[in-house]
């Protein structure tokens, strides 16, 4: 695949991102890790933003919510945005769905962090932490399955669409 062919494929999983936050959904069960981890890895430089630009767009429509929480998403995006980015020198299939693997509980742990850190939900001591990730675990179930699903469509279409092109790498730049 060229370059303009992955932004475009790029482009087209943004915008069924931002579609599949709006619709209605179980709760997390969305492409929104997934695009980040194969923007990380596919995308050239110039287009890094494309999923934090896809996360603004669906959360203009969504709201807002407490902007210490607000703030830990993003960073959590862009930390997993990072380190797939880092990684794709090293691109598999088996390393993306990894990666999936890996930042699906580093959002569970930094998201469910800051709710227990800016939400004045939970005291504010090691038990109030644990009741925070104790309820997590139901949208941790979604969420994780998600970043898999969404990965293994991801990364699978862009696989698919080297094999049937007939071109068996991509230089990333």
């Amino acid at each position: 695949m060229n370059k303009k062919q992955i932004i475009i494929l790029a482009i087209i999983f943004a915008v069924s991102t931002v579609i599949m936050r709006l619709v209605p959904h179980p709760w997390n069960f969305t492409p929104m890790g997934a695009l980040v981890i194969f923007s990380g890895f596919m995308l050239p430089k110039k287009w890094i933003w494309l999923p934090l630009a896809a996360l603004v767009i669906s959360d203009l429509f969504l709201g807002s919510y407490e902007f210490g929480v607000m703030a830990t998403v993003y960073s959590s995006y862009a930390i997993m945005l990072g380190i797939s980015f880092a990684s794709r020198s090293h691109y598999s299939f088996g390393l993306a769905i990894g990666s999936s693997i890996a930042s699906a509980v580093i959002f569970f742990i930094l998201t469910n962090a800051a709710v227990w850190a800016f939400s004045g939900i939970y005291s504010p001591d090691a038990s109030g932490l644990l009741a925070s990730y104790a309820a997590a675990i139901p949208f941790f179930r979604n969420s994780f399955a998600g970043y898999l699903v969404y990965s293994a469509m991801f990364f699978g279409v862009y696989e698919l669409v080297i094999v049937y092109s007939g071109q068996l790498t991509y230089e990333h730049t």
